[in-house]
């Protein structure tokens, strides 16, 4: 990963200990982990979500924030009555259609996706690419006992098998990007991994001009902030 514009963290500005994440404004950020890790309640917490939306969420900034949670509310509708994992992929072929309809408006956009899936990241760099909108990646990194208690409180525990699969993927997916992040994040301008305590200080992710906003040099492929 090469570029002049990796995102910052801006402490200083802002409440004691709390982290601004900065990217251009042409880009989309994916916030991944595997479930349970925070993800939701990050979202909720910056755009003020209820977990109850059936469409994409357009901040006043301008910023789109995409999650498949509101694809499934939306489908739950008329699938309601079936079981779930029935039609999940209806589900998701839905969040990747919504997903594509707002990267094609030239972003910010900010989506909701566990990052385990190799062929959904590749979809998703191609897809920028196309449209010319920088790939930022945003990982939360927990332990997955602490994960599992997430699912816990938010009222939607997935399989004991499918939950292995994600970690077994995600463990994968961090010891390849410690490596070559190129390969398993291509088309990535950035890659950054917070655990649950750096996820919970994240207090604003702002999206500025095209090309200021941001220190120039070398991008960290592999950065905790402080």
């Amino acid at each position: 990963m090469t570029t002049t514009l990796p995102p910052r963290l801006a402490p200083d500005t802002h409440p004691p200990g709390e982290h601004v994440l900065r990217y251009p404004r042409r880009s989309v950020v994916l916030l991944g982990g595997i479930p349970g890790a925070g993800k939701s309640t990050m979202l909720n917490r910056l755009y003020g979500l209820s977990g109850n939306e059936t469409e994409t969420v357009r901040t006043a900034d301008g910023v789109r924030v995409v999650d498949s949670l509101q694809s499934r509310n939306r489908l739950t509708r008329w699938l309601g009555s079936t079981a779930y994992p029935a039609w999940r992929w209806v589900t998701h072929l839905l969040h990747y259609l919504r997903v594509l309809a707002a990267l094609r408006r030239g972003g910010p956009v900010v989506v909701h996706e566990t990052g385990t899936r190799g062929p959904v990241r590749r979809l998703l760099g191609l897809c920028s690419r196309l449209t010319g909108v920088e790939l930022h990646v945003l990982l939360i990194d927990v332990d997955p006992l602490d994960a599992r208690r997430g699912q816990a409180e938010r009222g939607r525990m997935i399989t004991a098998h499918s939950f292995r699969t994600h970690e077994r993927r995600w463990r994968a997916l961090l010891d390849a990007c410690s490596r070559d992040p190129e390969r398993v994040l291509p088309g990535a301008r950035s890659l950054m991994v917070l655990d649950r305590s750096q996820a919970a200080r994240v207090g604003r992710i702002e999206f500025g001009a095209d090309h200021g906003g941001s220190p120039t040099g070398p991008a960290r492929p592999w950065a905790y902030p402080g």
